[in-house]
């Protein structure tokens, strides 16, 4: 399917026609690939393609320019399907392709990508001078600083900004991406290393956070094999990297009303101490979930805090909320991709799980209690769980159920799953 969709894409592409490639992404997105496989499958093997016509000669460099252009377009259009949460204050990533790369596509993806993970992402862009990189590292401080390179020359280059980096600020994780990467540095010395824009989405809340072990290869000290030599490339300190990320191109503006329209979204929908979803989203979801003619609805995973209010009142309301928020990320953890949970109120939460089964069903909810008896220890605290799988759609129904289930769950000694 990506194969055919890349192939198209193409075609598009060669003729320069943005409104042929925005039907080719819209056919992705209706097969609900997700915006990073269609970043990766789809725009990027085409990109490559024709790129190499171009090197063949079968391109134009205005055709070339042209396909680029067109490509930005079709990534703004992607951009709102990888917003997940809004900023996370403190962990800022500086994404720039090395000195001297001018070919910068994929390096946007990467910025989608992690800007759409909450990341506070700061943009640099192409052909980024080590010296100005350094300062700006150094005087800001990043949780992680990407670097991408396309052409097999500037590995030398790269190679001398990550030894630079890792001599002058050794917290900070190194990320690069990118076809000119060169093998030695793919297998996770020192640096994490993303293939494409799919995998960085894998990384995103959890390798991206954490140091990769082990140290840069010592090629790299020496600009041994698989570098060349390190090139004399001039500094430019006063280049003015804070002027190049005040200058935003139109794709750059575009996306500022998506993340604001997200942010205010979040507002009205998320619950704000769990950072959950909350039950007016959970009411819209299940509505279009349960759509009239939907053959299989949601089951619904209904979730109550044992004797929740003994812990507000035997360690306050301080260590009540930070309960919740365990109760939280231990639903979060049980779930799969496309599942939704939500804060329904107070000490209830509610899951619900689309296109599953009875028996599916019951292995979810017994993880989420498990994983909440596991993990909540200090105090101690379990949950009672209701399950329900409707053979129909209708939401009153389907809530009475769930929530007679709960409360035979609660009834039958707590710490335990009942189905409807």
């Amino acid at each position: 399917m990506c194969s055919r969709l890349a192939r198209a894409y193409v075609e598009t592409m060669r003729t320069g026609d943005p409104a042929a490639a925005t039907a080719v992404v819209d056919d992705a997105v209706r097969l609900k690939l997700s915006a990073a496989v269609i970043q990766s499958r789809v725009i990027a093997p085409a990109m490559r393609q024709i790129g190499e016509l171009w090197e063949r000669g079968g391109l134009t460099v205005a055709q070339e320019h042209l396909a680029s252009a067109v490509s930005y377009h079709v990534l703004t259009r992607l951009y709102p399907g990888l917003l997940r949460q809004s900023i996370r204050q403190g962990d800022t990533v500086v994404v720039a392709a090395v000195h001297g790369e001018h070919h910068v596509l994929g390096l946007r993806m990467v910025a989608d990508v992690l800007d759409g993970a909450g990341f506070d992402v700061r943009y640099l862009g192409p052909d980024v001078p080590e010296s100005s990189l350094l300062a700006w590292v150094q005087k800001h401080e990043p949780a992680v600083v990407a670097l991408g390179v396309t052409m097999p020359l500037g590995a030398a280059t790269l190679a001398r900004q990550l030894q630079t980096l890792r001599d002058r600020a050794p917290r900070i994780q190194l990320l690069i991406g990118g076809q000119g990467v060169p093998d030695v540095l793919r297998q996770g010395a020192g640096v994490l290393y993303a293939a494409d824009t799919e995998q960085l989405a894998g990384y995103v809340d959890s390798s991206l956070s954490t140091p990769v072990p082990g140290e840069l290869p010592h090629d790299i000290a020496r600009g041994g094999v698989g570098f060349g030599r390190f090139s004399d490339l001039p500094s430019d300190a006063a280049d003015g990297l804070e002027a190049r990320m005040a200058r935003t191109s139109a794709a750059d503006a575009a996306r500022g009303p998506v993340r604001r329209a997200f942010v205010l979204e979040q507002l009205a929908f998320r619950d704000p101490l769990t950072e959950l979803w909350n039950r007016r989203a959970f009411d819209d979801r299940f509505q279009e979930l349960t759509f009239p003619g939907a053959l299989h609805p949601p089951a619904i995973v209904m979730i109550d805090v044992d004797h929740f209010k003994s812990i507000n009142d035997g360690f306050g309301h301080e260590a009540g909320d930070r309960a919740l928020v365990g109760v939280a990320r231990g639903i979060l953890s049980a779930l799969r991709p496309g599942d939704f949970g939500a804060r329904y109120g107070g000490d209830e939460f509610v899951v619900l799980l689309p296109d599953t089964r009875q028996a599916e069903a019951a292995r979810i909810a017994e993880r989420i209690r498990s994983e909440i008896a596991t993990v909540m220890t200090d105090p101690p605290l379990t949950v009672s769980v209701g399950v329900s799988v409707p053979g129909h759609t209708d939401r009153r129904r389907a809530s009475l159920d769930v929530d007679r289930a709960l409360y035979a769950a609660k009834e039958h000694g707590r710490n335990q799953v009942v189905f409807a």
